[in-house]
């Protein structure tokens, strides 16, 4: 029996980005995510046009989340490290706490149309030049020493996903504990002078 009730568009796009992060978005049809919500594929257009679709509202909603997220974290915030420091706790939990979706934006943006790909890429573009621009900041005032700031901010942009490898839910550190010793590892690439 059909759960049509219990299913809208939320809960197409939860269940697509399951089977996308763990399957794929290419080894993933329509069929699956249906058998997935128990309903008959045809439903699932009532919620959603197409499984591109799908995969653009999801990585759409993540990075509009995570920009959200960092603007929250920032605001109000002047010194460059506590700037640096911030960014990387958001940016970090929202690594661990939305794991099947970051899987989904970092390995599937080639699968997107050319026209969804460019929007994907302009908003993750925009995130990492408003770390860029943080750590050049503190460069600049001296409060940071690194004489690659360029490389930093792709070492420190990356501490999501070496985060996200280890981390389990449950497990010997909460979500904000290993945040928050990231920032401080950030602090240090960038050669944070106290």
């Amino acid at each position: 029996m059909e759960r049509s009730t219990a299913t809208n568009r939320g809960t197409v796009l939860d269940a697509a980005c399951l089977l996308f992060a763990d399957r794929g978005y290419r080894a993933t049809s329509m069929k699956d995510i249906a058998t997935e919500l128990g309903v008959r594929a045809p439903s699932l257009y009532n919620h959603v046009t197409s499984k591109q679709e799908i995969l653009y509202a999801i990585m759409d909603k993540a990075m509009d989340r995570a920009i959200a997220a960092l603007d929250e974290a920032l605001d109000g915030v002047q010194d460059a490290a506590d700037q640096l420091r911030r960014a990387t706790e958001s940016l970090v939990l929202d690594f661990l706490r939305y794991p099947a979706e970051v899987t989904v934006c970092n390995v599937e943006v080639r699968s997107l149309d050319p026209g969804y790909r460019l929007a994907i890429v302009a908003k993750r573009d925009r995130y990492g030049a408003r770390v860029r621009r943080i750590i050049e900041q503190g460069c600049r005032t001296g409060r940071f020493r690194t004489p690659t700031p360029q490389i930093a901010a792709f070492a420190v942009l990356e501490m999501g996903n070496s985060a996200k490898s280890w981390f389990r839910p449950g497990g010997r550190y909460i979500d904000t504990y290993v945040a928050r010793a990231y920032g401080e590892f950030a602090l240090r690439i960038v050669g944070h002078a106290d």
